[in-house]
Formats: structure tokens, C-alpha cells, sequence
């Protein structure tokens, strides 16, 4: 079976062990099933079998009796030979700092005859450290078993089960599964051992019609469910990072929120001695005013900090003291928020640490309260009476307060308030967008053109490209814009070096670009010179998804605002104002307008697009997808002068430009000419 879509809890690790995480395998054994484990009788196979695999059944059982032990059967059928290529491999993760895996049975079925059980030698261990690319260190193996000789009809049968579970969570019980996959399965099966004393609420996500057995016998009690002929669940493009395409089932020990809080405030102690050179960073902050101190404390911890998750240890999910923060220069989310709350504090801030859910954002609130439910943690404040959410692994924000980009996590649990609820995030209103303003001069209609453009970049916008200008050189960006341009305008030169403007109080970056573009004019063959004014960079936010007949919602990116405006200073007045218009589109998730206008030689395009939420629900995704398409006919605007080509002075410019290169052996553009 393929990795879980829905990942519902932070990876954690606790009681590390030092050697094995520098390499040493980590012990897999063969054994056979726990006694709590029911076994699932098979469903006979249909006539007619899917392809490329026909999965016959998905079994996954829990028991969190003596000490948390999850159980997983599966089998299918090789039915062709990408299904040979896809399956030949029994790959399972897992993290031996608390977990224990045990493999019950790998058997290859030919003809109804065993022709493959697996021995201890047939397993491999490697490390699976798949995300080092966000500098986040795991600790987390893969067990694989790379079966040899399989052809299409034979059957795989395999289980294993992973053994205990992370220290720091606690005694509560709280767990996710899936009841659906991206494949249909004969049988697909849930269970749940507890003891009986133990008070278990659950919901089911996505599949309002499974039905979940509750059961109490000898001192035990039973969740199951059952789902026959399980369909497939289509993943379609460009969903919001909340939805889930599977349905799954929550179940959680957790009362409340409050419950929550009270874990989590405990892991946030700070129960350490400031460092002496932590003492004087803290006395230079006193020095500085107040706001100005608020603002380099959080300077400091998002760029100076570097991130780096090494969940190898007990902090998996408990942050290192401030001082070893301040002092390595190097953390994830919950080292550089308390060490960045550690700052605020002795500032008299009343900072506290915020858990939320960087994928279910608002959603948080749909599941039951759990631990389980959060990802990242950011820092919370108040100051003059205005609340602020900063995320303290972003790097390269505005330098103040006031322009400072605050990522909308929708909802949050404040650690220290001891509410018992979630609070809505609620950010600073800002601008979050670019503004690009184009001049093109074209001083006839054979020369290149001048083409000028000053786009200026806002909020979370201008903090992305300052971290792309510090990861790269100037030329970098030159090069990426010339050969974008270079799409639409083959013989685009650059006029001069590219610029940029670095506001960071404000958050705003301002590029200056300038080139020299020799094919602006399209002649016609009946001697006409066509033109083309686009608005690139929004017209990409108005084109419609890969997935058009959805049954799944739309994502769009938020917050955005942008703004394209194209002007034209024709060599000579000819009156474009019989074409000009004003358009709008418009809906609750977006908003597009789309004009054109002409005065005084001048033919200026402009568009602009805002996106007003973060996602377009499936019932709703048909009209704005109309409303995109009409938008999308208006995302720029073309025009024709007449006559251009026989005008005798195009045909003798052209000429002279002509004899010029064939005679030099060069090709004469922009100030050459």
C-alpha cells in the first residue's frame, strides 16, 4: 500500500539512541501475529480483475492494551505488468526510537501454491530520511523486501506489525486511519482494542454511510468497521492542503481542548538559567525602545536562527532551552518560538506559544480535541492592543511590526491561556501582491522597442523574492527573466542591468528591468503590423485547472493581489479609443477586471486579479470556472495599424537597417541603431 495522503500527527521521537541514529540497523524480526488480532476471511475473487493491481484485502488493527500496537494485512493480485513493477516490494516505515517492527508473514501465492515465504536475510533496513531538503532529520527507517520472481497471476500476502509508540505523547489515546485508498479493495477493515475502562469518542471523516461496531466483552472493548467493495478515491489536482480525498475515521482519549493545552504547557518550561551571552543580548534588547526592541528580537530569531529539525531526541515535540537555541544558532518551529517568547518576555510581552495546523488551517476545529491534530507552533502576542501572530521559521520579513506578513493558520491553540478552545487567527489586514507597470516606446514600426518594467512586490510576495536574492546572484535573475521573455519575443536584449529596490520597513521590493525587443511588431501580409499587449503575470491566476469536472474543491493561492499595467506610446496617433472597454468578473472567491483605454498615442491594457478566498467548494467550482473562462478572454488586448509596410519610409528604413548587416556581418538592435 502506498503512504497515507493525511499525515494527522508530527513525526516524533523521543528516548534517542545516538548509535543508531548514526546508521547502525535497527533489528526487524519474523513472528507470528499478537493474539488480538482477528483474522479477516478472504471475499472470492471476481470474474474480472482490476488493474494493475487487484487488491483483495486492507486490514489495519489497534490495540493500545499493554502498549500501543498497530497491526496491517494486505493482499493483492499482480494483474499485468505494471502491477509486477509497482508491487514487488514490501516497504514499511518506522522509527526504532519507540517503535518495534515485526513482520508476521510475506508469502507469494502461484497457482494456489506457496512459492515465496520470507526469511530473516530477505530483509533490508535503510534509512529514510526523506525530507533533509527542509533540513528536518527524522531518525526514521525503511524495512524493504524486494521480492524476486514475481509474474503477472501471482498473489502477495503480507502483515507485520509496528510496536509502541512516542513517550512524549503521554498515556491519552489518540490515533487516524484511513477507509478509503487511491485503489478499489474487496474488503477493507478497521479494528480497535482497548480496555474496557477507557473513555474513546470517534468520528468518521468523508464516508457520512460506514458504520462503526462498538463492543465490550471480558474486560475489553472493540471499534470496528467494515467496508466492502471499496471504491477508488480519485486525487484531482489543485486541492486545498485541508481536504482529504480518503475517508478516514479520529479517534481520541482527549476530553477537551483544555486537556490539550495542559500537555502542551508542560513541554514549553522553560526550567533553565539564561547563558551569560543570552544575559546580553536580552540587556542590548532593554536598551532599544520598546517596538524597536519587539522588532530586532524577531529579526533575529527568524534570520539568525537558522532552521533545522533534528527530531532524533526528546525533542521531537519539547523545544531545547533558549540559551542552547541562542548559543548553536539553529532550531525548528518549537526552539525558535521559545526562544523568540523567551525575548518577548523579558521585554514584558506577554508571548505565548500557538499550536496550528499548517494543512487544516480553520478545519483544525472539525476534528475531535487531540494532540494529534497540530504540525508547527508560532508565537502569539498582544501589544498596545493589537494581536499579532508571528511564524518565527520565516525568514526575510519586513523589518516592522506593522508590515510584518502574517500567514492566516485559521485557527490556533494558545498554549498558556488555558481557554479549553481554539482561537481564530486573526491576522493584520495587508497587501500581498505585485504591481507591475509596463512602458513600451516604439518610435516607429521596424526599430526595436523600448520596453520598460517596474514591477514592485508586497507582503508575503517581496519576502519570497528577498530570500531567492539572497540564495542567488543578480545575473540568476536576469537570466530567468530574459529567457521567460524570450518565450513571447524570440530577439528580446537586455537595455540595461536589472535593478532592485529594498524596502524592508515597508516589505516592499521595487525591480526595474529593461530591454530592447526587435520582433514587437508582427507584420501582416497585407502590409499590416499587428501588436500584442499582455498581462502575463496575471493571466496565469485566470486559467482553469487541470481537473475541470471536479468533484473535489479548488484551491487558490491566498492571500494575492495583483496588478498589470501595459502602456504602448505608438509612433504616431492613431485612434484605438472605438476599442476601449472596462470589464469585471467577479465572485465570492475572486475578483477580475480587465480594461483598456487610448489617449494621446498612448494605448494602455490593465488587469488586476484578487483572490478573496483560499478555496472554491466543489458545488461552486462550475461557475467560477465559467467566470474564469470568460475572464480569461479579456487577458489582453491586441490591435492592428494598417498600411505599415507599404508606407515608403518602413520599406527604406528597412532597407538601410538590411544593407547595413549585410555588409558588417552583425546584427544591429536597440542603441546600435
Amino acid at each position: 500500500m502506498k503512504q497515507l495522503y493525511i499525515i494527522f500527527a508530527i513525526v516524533l521521537m523521543v528516548w534517542f539512541n545516538p548509535v543508531r541514529a548514526l546508521g547502525e540497523r535497527p533489528d526487524v524480526t519474523i513472528s507470528s501475529a499478537p493474539g488480538w488480532v482477528t483474522k479477516q476471511p478472504l471475499t472470492a475473487l471476481p470474474e474480472s480483475l482490476r488493474k494493475p493491481l487487484h487488491y483483495r484485502l486492507v486490514d489495519s488493527q489497534v490495540s493500545d492494551d499493554a502498549q500501543q500496537t498497530s497491526f496491517s494485512h494486505n493482499r493483492y493480485v499482480f494483474t499485468d505488468a505494471a502491477g509486477v513493477q509497482e508491487g514487488s516490494t514490501v516497504r514499511v516505515r518506522f522509527n526504532p526510537a519507540y517503535e518495534k517492527l515485526v513482520f508476521h508473514n510475506v508469502t507469494v501465492f502461484r497457482d494456489g501454491k506457496a512459492v515465496y515465504q520470507l526469511t530473516p536475510q530477505d530483509i533490508k533496513v535503510i534509512n529514510a530520511e526523506d525530507d533533509q531538503q527542509n533540513n528536518m532529520y527524522l531518525g526514521l527507517f525503511d524495512a524493504l523486501i524486494l521480492l524476486q520472481d514475481i509474474r503477472v497471476g501471482d498473489e502477495l500476502d503480507y502483515s507485520y506489525s509496528l510496536a509502541g509508540k512516542n513517550p512524549v505523547l503521554g498515556d491519552r489515546f489518540s490515533y487516524f486511519d484511513n477507509l478509503g485508498w487511491g485503489v478499489a479493495v474487496d474488503l477493507l477493515t478497521f479494528k480497535l482494542t482497548l480496555p474496557d475502562d477507557k473513555q474513546i469518542a470517534h468520528k468518521v471523516f468523508g464516508n457520512p454511510n460506514a458504520e462503526v461496531q462498538h463492543q465490550k466483552s471480558n474486560g475489553t472493548q472493540t471499534y470496528t468497521v467494515r467496508v466492502e467493495n471499496s471504491v477508488a478515491h480519485t486525487v484531482e489536482n489543485e486541492l486545498p492542503g485541508w481536504f482529504s480525498p480518503f475517508p478516514y475515521i479520529q479517534f481520541t482519549e482527549f476530553n477537551s481542548w483544555l486537556e490539550v493545552q495542559a500537555w502542551a504547557a508542560q513541554l514549553f518550561q522553560v526550567n533553565t538559567e539564561h547563558s551569560p551571552e543570552l544575559k546580553a543580548y536580552i540587556t542590548e534588547l532593554k536598551a532599544l525602545p520598546k517596538h524597536q526592541a519587539i522588532e530586532q528580537a524577531i529579526t533575529f530569531v527568524q534570520d539568525e536562527i537558522r532552521y533545522l529539525g533534528l527530531e532524533l531526541g526528546v525533542n521531537s515535540h519539547q523545544p531545547n532551552m533558549p540559551h542552547q537555541v541562542f548559543e548553536k544558532r539553529f532550531g525548528d518551529c518549537k526552539d525558535k518560538t521559545l526562544l523568540l517568547n523567551t525575548l518577548l518576555r523579558e521585554l514584558d510581552i506577554d508571548a505565548q506559544p500557538a499550536l496550528v495546523s499548517t494543512d487544516k488551517r480553520a478545519h483544525i476545529s472539525e476534528y475531535l480535541p487531540t494532540h494529534s491534530a497540530f504540525n508547527h507552533v508560532i508565537t502569539h502576542f498582544t501589544l498596545d492592543g493589537e494581536t499579532f501572530w508571528v511564524d518565527p521559521t520565516i525568514n526575510y520579513q519586513g523589518s516592522r511590526l506593522s508590515s510584518l506578513y502574517q500567514p492566516d493558520y485559521g485557527s490556533a491553540l494558545l498554549v498558556d491561556s488555558q481557554s479549553g478552545s481554539l482561537t481564530t487567527v486573526a491576522v493584520q489586514s495587508a497587501r500581498h501582491g505585485i504591481d507591475i507597470n509596463e512602458m513600451i516606446i516604439a518610435p516607429d514600426y521596424v526599430s526595436p522597442v523600448q520596453w520598460r518594467i517596474e514591477s514592485q512586490y508586497y507582503g508575503w510576495q517581496a519576502e519570497r523574492l528577498r530570500y531567492q536574492l539572497a540564495s542567488s546572484e543578480k545575473k540568476v535573475f536576469q537570466e530567468h527573466s530574459l529567457n521567460y521573455y524570450a518565450q513571447f519575443y524570440p530577439g528580446v536584449q537586455v537595455k540595461a542591468p536589472i535593478s532592485f529596490a529594498d524596502n524592508r520597513q515597508d516589505n516592499v521590493i521595487t525591480v526595474v528591468e529593461s530591454y530592447w525587443v526587435p520582433d514587437f511588431w508582427q507584420p501582416l501580409e497585407d502590409g499590416a503590423a499587428e501588436f500584442y499587449l499582455a498581462a502575463g503575470n496575471v493571466s496565469q491566476y485566470v486559467k482553469l485547472p487541470q481537473t475541470v469536472r471536479r468533484k473535489q474543491p479548488l484551491a487558490k493561492v491566498y492571500p494575492l493581489s495583483l496588478s498589470q499595467r501595459v502602456t504602448l506610446l505608438m509612433p504616431s496617433d492613431i485612434d484605438f479609443s472605438a476599442l476601449a472597454y472596462q470589464k469585471s468578473f467577479a465572485d465570492p472567491y475572486v475578483r477580475i477586471d480587465s480594461a483598456m483605454e487610448y489617449d494621446r498615442r498612448r494605448v494602455t491594457f490593465h488587469a488586476q486579479y484578487e483572490a478573496l478566498q483560499e478555496s472554491v467548494p466543489v458545488e461552486a467550482v462550475p461557475a467560477h470556472l465559467s467566470k474564469l473562462k470568460q475572464a480569461n478572454k479579456y487577458s489582453g488586448f491586441g490591435g492592428t495599424v494598417s498600411e505599415v509596410t507599404t508606407n515608403p519610409h518602413y520599406t527604406l528604413f528597412q532597407d538601410f537597417v538590411k544593407q547595413l548587416e549585410d555588409k558588417t556581418k552583425m546584427k544591429f538592435v536597440g542603441e546600435s541603431l
